[in-house]
């Protein structure tokens, strides 16, 4: 059987509808085809653009389907695909209304709720034409006929109820999204008037040909799908015109709603026209239409003053919960008696003034403010305690009359030329004149905010030094004090010395006479007690607080190079875990010697009393609950009244001991940034605990 009309069959009216079907779903897909490259780069419209095209879409499947629909002769073929057709008309009208509501700015109506209601009529319609085969609720009997113009093939079917109510509901969405666009139009300006007027045109016209079909009005063909085209054609004049993809009205539920700022119009009576949620959270109260404004603001909020506009600022609630409002009011219009008051909340801008104005005011550095020439403009409460002066009678006075003669030109240059280069002005110190006749040395730093509106002059902030630069000045005498010191215990005493052992040598070559020999061996050990004096306080004195570079070094290497530098006897070395130490290598080195040695005279290899009682062992490690070492003895141990004091110099358990071993190694792991902890060892000894603190 043949289902499409042979050619020569078809006459030009048959032609005409079919071309002119064909040419809206070309338009229409054309267009949806369009809004898709105009989303790819409009992040913000995009749903409303896609919405744009799903219509779009919609309406070319409908024409190009009712095209099609026209050719076919076969009944079941041309049931088939009007049946199939019935679902595609429900995307029009969705997409239309989902479209209207995005377009007017009824965002909060998009919601996963109203996505489900309107897909149960949808839904309802599929299972409906899937079973048609066994119910007439959607098409009633059917049979192809040829109208009287033209000998169209058409099938010509009874609608059923269910189809019925699905074109009533069809309709409703049609008229519901052009009344919110008639209604959003008619607030809006030329442009957005435009765009929604020949929407409202384009969506019209395919409703009310497809009502002329089902009332009975004109030829007996349904030409919605037709109708299409000139929908496509005012929807190309509105983005073609009026620019609908690249320029859409911003909806009040988007800005006004969700502004942070708070806005209420008043009529000429000064009663509320309209309101937003944030005036309402800002007056800590509710609004209603027709209220005298009056009544929900402070009795101190003067801001409805009768001429031109009024801004003012007050504040609402009392104690931590209070706010600082800010309000403005300015005319609607020129011929328009309303007004609009807007209220921003700037609590925290006033906060953060009254902090720092209070730091200010309680700080210790002084901060002034001096135009281009060092004029005062500002000088904070803070000058009186620190200068004497009372700050507003230095306002107006030039700032380089209080400084020291010597320095003023010095000062003036370097002052000149931050205001000539718009930088800020290097810390400077000079000397500054006290009211009680004294000169105080003073050390500032300015930026230069000429430019800035909010300051418009050179900031300078201050700060009394005269007592950091005293304990410099002493620290520096002290440096030199001790400096000299340690050359003369390095030349006066180590020669003396050096000449001292001299002589006992040849005594000892001279005496044969053993209890002479005796009083011998006690002055050579005096002697090097003497010596490892003079090497304690060198070290205490130029090397102790003194580091080079400092580069990762490993432990068991650093520990073995110690241990080779000391007389270790029959004492034995235990290294345990090992991993890199940033830190001096000479400097590292140094603090385990005196480390070992002192574990080593006081628990073994030289008198001491080890674990064997003649033998130490000394172990090294990392620690485990924190980063950094320990070096640990099985010796002894310290004696319990010394554990609070043992790090300081001359503290020693030994007789003949100097005493500064200990000292000279809380010196090295201070200047390595290190806390060293004595702790006790379960069997007995010392243990020293070395903490690497985090920079």
């Amino acid at each position: 059987m043949s289902i499409f009309v042979a050619v020569e069959s078809i006459t030009s009216v048959h032609a005409a509808f079919v071309v002119l079907l064909v040419g809206s779903a070309l338009l229409s897909g054309c267009l949806a085809l369009y809004a898709l490259y105009v989303a790819r780069g409009q992040s913000g419209d995009r749903r409303l653009i896609s919405l744009f095209a799903l219509l779009m879409f919609g309406a070319a499947i409908w024409s190009a389907g009712d095209g099609v629909l026209l050719l076919i002769v076969d009944e079941r073929s041309k049931a088939a695909l009007k049946g199939a057709l019935s679902i595609v008309t429900v995307v029009p009208p969705l997409a239309w209304v989902l479209f209207a509501l995005n377009y007017a700015g009824r965002d909060r109506w998009l919601n996963r709720r109203t996505y489900a209601v309107l897909a149960v009529e949808p839904i309802v319609l599929l299972l409906m034409a899937l079973t048609t085969g066994s119910h007439d609720l959607l098409w009633a009997g059917g049979e192809v006929t040829r109208t009287a113009t033209g000998a169209i093939p058409i099938l010509d079917r009874e609608p059923g109820p269910v189809y019925i109510v699905h074109a009533l509901y069809s309709y409703a969405l049609v008229l519901f999204g052009a009344y919110i666009l008639l209604f959003r139009g008619r607030t809006q300006d030329t442009t957005f008037r435009g765009q929604a007027a020949l929407l409202i045109f384009g969506a019209l016209v395919p409703l009310l040909t497809n009502l002329a079909y089902f009332s009975g009005v004109g030829p007996n063909l349904n030409l919605t799908g037709s109708a299409f085209t000139v929908s496509g054609v005012a929807f190309w004049l509105a983005i073609s015109r009026y620019h609908l993809l690249d320029v859409v009205p911003v909806a009040r539920e988007s800005v006004i709603e969700e502004m942070r700022d708070g806005y209420i119009v008043l009529d000429e009576s000064n009663r509320l026209v309209d309101a937003n949620p944030a005036a309402e959270r800002l007056l800590s109260t509710s609004l209603s239409v027709g209220q005298p404004v009056a009544n929900v603001l402070p009795t101190d909020a003067d801001v409805l003053g009768e001429d031109g506009d009024e801004r003012t600022e007050f504040v609402v609630g009392e104690g931590p919960g209070r706010r600082f409002v800010d309000a403005s009011v300015s005319s609607v219009g020129r011929g328009d008696a309303s007004r609009l008051l807007v209220l921003r909340d700037v609590t925290d801008t006033r906060e953060t003034e009254q902090r720092f104005q209070t730091l200010i005011e309680n700080s210790s550095d002084i901060v002034a403010v001096l135009d281009a020439d060092g004029t005062i403009q500002y000088q904070s409460p803070s000058t009186k305690q620190v200068l004497g002066y009372d700050p507003e009678e230095m306002v107006g006075g030039n700032a380089f009359d209080y400084v020291h003669p010597d320095d003023q030109a010095d000062l003036a240059t370097r002052f000149a030329q931050g205001v000539q280069d718009d930088h800020t002005i290097k810390r400077v110190e000079y000397r500054i004149h006290h009211a009680d006749g004294s000169w105080r040395v003073h050390e500032s730093v300015a930026r230069n905010l000429l430019d800035d509106p909010s300051v418009e002059g050179i900031v300078i902030n201050t700060r009394d030094v005269t007592e950091r630069i005293e304990r410099e000045r002493e620290l520096a005498e002290t440096n030199e004090r001790l400096d000299r010191f340690a050359s003369v215990v390095s030349h006066d005493l180590r020669n003396p010395l050096n000449v001292a052992e001299g002589y006992v040598e040849l005594l000892e070559d001279d005496i044969e006479d053993e209890q002479c020999r005796g009083y011998l061996t006690e002055v050579r050990a005096s002697h090097d007690r003497i010596g490892r004096i003079v090497d304690d306080v060198l070290a205490l004195a130029r090397e102790g607080g003194e580091l080079s570079e400092t580069v990762p070094v490993e432990l068991e290497s650093v520990a073995r190079v110690a241990w080779s530098s000391v007389d270790t006897d029959d004492a034995s070395l235990d290294i345990g875990d090992s991993t890199p130490i940033d830190a001096d290598r000479d400097q590292f080195a140094r603090l385990l010697e005196n480390l070992f040695r002192n574990a080593i005279e006081h628990g073994g290899g030289t008198g001491g009393g080890g674990a064997d009682g003649n033998h130490v062992t000394v172990t090294v490690g990392m620690l485990t609950d924190a980063e950094g070492f320990y070096v640990a003895d099985d010796g002894p141990g310290l004696p319990p009244e010394l554990r609070d004091s043992v790090f300081e110099p001359g503290v020693t358990s030994r007789d003949g001991g100097t005493g500064l071993g200990l000292a000279i190694v809380a010196d090295i792991a201070k200047a390595h940034g290190w806390t060293v902890e004595l702790a006790e060892e379960d069997g007995g000894g010392a243990r020293f605990d070395f903490v690497v603190e985090e920079r």
